[in-house]
């Protein structure tokens, strides 16, 4: 029952994170506050982002932060095999991939990063998400040992996120209203 459950709550909090995107135009500058105030970096981290499609929390500021302090920075790309990470620089040309959201180049170096910021739908208190229903950013975690934070609005926050045994919770939320370290945190080996 989780994928139909799944499913009425991916449509509910696309409609709630729109307003939500239009009543908050400041949250990208407030992530980018929070987590340089609440997180302590290693200079030799690789950081992946995302570029911000639709009414996901915009991430621009954080990432161009990233840049300025000269961390070496990614964005997910979807290949037939599934999700890798592409180098990004403010001078790689961004292309439209699948699902029409935008990638680095194909020509740009691949990067196994350190540090993944995740875009959310919804969220809960146990770091489990709600994402697209493709299942990308799942498989590549269960793929790779990197340091997760989910990225949101505070209000996309849901009681209990329907989970299926393949999903990954995130260590680390990061809302306009600050970085939160999730209590509970597990995942599958």
């Amino acid at each position: 029952m989780p994928v139909v459950q799944k499913k009425h709550l991916r449509h509910i909090m696309k409609e709630r994170r729109k307003e939500l995107f239009q009543s908050h135009p400041s949250a990208g500058m407030e992530i980018c506050f929070h987590f340089f105030n609440s997180f302590k970096l290693n200079s030799h981290l690789k950081i992946a982002g995302y570029w911000p499609w639709g009414s996901e929390l915009d991430i621009k500021p954080l990432l161009y932060r990233f840049i300025d302090e000269g961390f070496e920075c990614a964005l997910p790309a979807i290949t037939p095999e599934g999700m890798i990470f592409r180098q990004w620089t403010p001078k790689i040309p961004l292309v439209t991939g699948p699902f029409t959201m935008l990638e680095p180049s194909p020509t740009a170096s691949l990067v196994i990063p350190d540090l993944i910021f995740v875009p959310l739908l919804a969220f809960d208190k146990e770091g489990h998400r709600l994402g697209y229903g493709q299942g990308h950013f799942d498989k590549y975690l269960h793929q790779h040992k990197v340091i997760t934070i989910g990225v949101g609005f505070s209000d996309q926050e849901v009681d209990k996120v329907p989970r299926q045994p393949h999903d990954f919770a995130l260590e680390y939320l990061l809302t306009e209203k600050g970085l939160i370290r999730v209590e509970i945190f597990s995942n599958p080996s």
